[in-house]
């Protein structure tokens, strides 16, 4: 016998379902509301993109600043003599260094650090008056100012971090302005801002929403997914209408293309881990030190810093100056050969930057280092390993050492790939990585991020509630 219609329970579901799916379609695609959210959610996407634009304008416009008060080019008709041209960077870097420490201090607390720590630190603080302290426009317009005061300065910064911590906030305010899911305001709108950063910076999408999970929120969550991968396109889609779909460094073909040279990766991936390791352990230790002393003597300190930046300039005749990116593009894809003691002192230049405090990154100065290293080994192991190419020497490195400082593995292979094009190198660099980021974790245990969200969460007064 066959049970009436009204029997069958999976007969009785298929309104229950067909009305749900209705209802779904309506809040999420019919509905005013929903349409509002979006709208504000792409103007967010956009100011991060223009963020990292005029980081990126404020950058060029930068060197070309410190090139002339080096007595390097001619600005507006005008040559610094050779004698001014070792005084000025100087100046710049002392003068530069103290105000920025102080106007921080003053008028923009909270906009210290790289930018990165500060969004872990946000999603680490619940939902209400200290998070928004946090992630707001004054936090927005403060970190534009200081990083374009630092970059003049000649300080060895990169402009990832702050671009993080503006699209995080952008993308945070608009919760202000109309009610977003909570998942949303919990986590997935700082996520979607803090990749958006990374990928507008540099035209990594794919890193730009790798970052936003394994390194700012920790976590794969499925609801924030479709919303880190709409703003990052978004954000990127900003710099391409300006700059067009351009590779960061250039275009690198090559590859490794015998099993000998594949067994250099375990050495360089332990040797570049090492020192990314050493160096991340040194700034979360630094930083601390730093930031007692501000408090107790604001000018000495400050002072103090910018003189060791000059002190790096005269010693690299002034590469150490600025955020070391047009150095690494050099050596990748120009072959330009840099002085043995140019990763030394970048290293020495972008450590003393870091531990003060002001906005600023460090991708550009890792990578600018990590190249220096390979370049500066592939005389000794290229014969070594059946003449591995000295590009894939200095990626391999860059990676490496990258690595090693920000235990990022999956997004600093992947970085450099859409830096480069280079995929017949996706898989040595991947290997690289791993090892980089275990070695390094031995070394530096909690990583870089991580522990200077801590430090920023403790001078706050605020508890870890993560």
């Amino acid at each position: 016998m066959t049970n009436p219609a009204g029997d069958n329970p999976d007969r009785d579901e298929i309104p229950s379902l067909q009305w749900e799916e209705r209802s779904l379609l309506r809040r999420t695609i019919l509905s005013r509301h929903a349409w509002v959210t979006y709208i504000l959610a792409s103007f967010a996407a956009i100011f991060a993109g223009f963020g990292a634009f005029y980081f990126h304008l404020a950058e060029g416009w930068s060197m070309t600043f410190f090139d002339f008060i080096q007595g390097r080019s001619e600005l507006w008709g005008m040559r610094v003599p050779g004698w001014l041209g070792l005084l000025l960077p100087g100046v710049a870097a002392i003068g530069g260094m103290m105000l920025i420490m102080r106007i921080r201090d003053k008028f923009f607390p909270g906009t210290e650090g790289t930018g990165i720590p500060q969004a872990i630190a946000a999603l680490q603080t619940p939902e209400g008056p200290l998070r928004s302290k946090m992630l707001s426009w004054r936090i927005c317009f403060g970190k534009m100012i200081l990083l374009t005061m630092g970059l003049f300065a000649g300080t060895t910064i990169g402009r990832e971090g702050p671009s993080v911590h503006v699209g995080a906030a952008a993308m945070y305010m608009i919760t202000k302005i109309t009610r977003f899911p909570d998942y949303l305001v919990r986590r997935g709108l700082i996520l979607a801002g803090g990749g958006a950063g990374i990928a507008a910076a540099f035209n990594t999408p794919v890193a730009g929403a790798i970052f936003a999970i394994e390194e700012i929120g920790r976590s794969f969550e499925k609801e924030n997914a479709a919303t880190i991968v709409r703003t990052v396109f978004i954000a990127c889609i900003v710099g391409i209408l300006f700059f067009g779909n351009y590779l960061f460094y250039g275009r690198v073909d090559v590859g490794l293309e015998s099993p000998v040279q594949w067994l250099a990766i375990p050495i360089i991936g332990i040797a570049g881990g090492f020192l990314g390791g050493c160096f991340a352990r040194a700034v979360v230790r630094g930083t601390p030190i730093v930031s007692r002393n501000v408090r107790k003597h604001p000018w000495l300190t400050a002072g103090l810093l910018g003189l060791s930046l000059w002190i790096c300039g005269l010693l690299s005749s002034g590469q150490s100056y600025g955020s070391g990116y047009p150095q690494a593009q050099d050596m990748l894809i120009n072959g330009t050969q840099m002085p043995w003691h140019y990763p030394f002192l970048k290293a020495a230049a972008s450590y003393a930057s870091l531990i003060s405090g002001i906005p600023g990154g460090l991708f550009d100065p890792s990578l600018s280092v990590g190249a220096a290293l390979g370049q500066l080994v592939h005389p000794v192991i290229g014969p070594i390993f059946d003449g591995i190419p000295v590009e894939a020497v200095i990626m391999m490195f860059m990676v490496a050492y990258f690595c090693g400082v920000v235990q990022s593995p999956i997004t600093c292979f992947v970085i450099l790939v859409e830096m480069t094009a280079s995929y017949h190198m996706a898989l040595p660099l991947m290997a690289t990585s791993i090892i980089a980021y275990n070695i390094s974790h031995l070394i530096c245990r909690p990583s870089i991020y991580e522990a200077l969200a801590d430090i920023f969460l403790e001078t706050k007064g605020i508890r870890n509630t993560s």
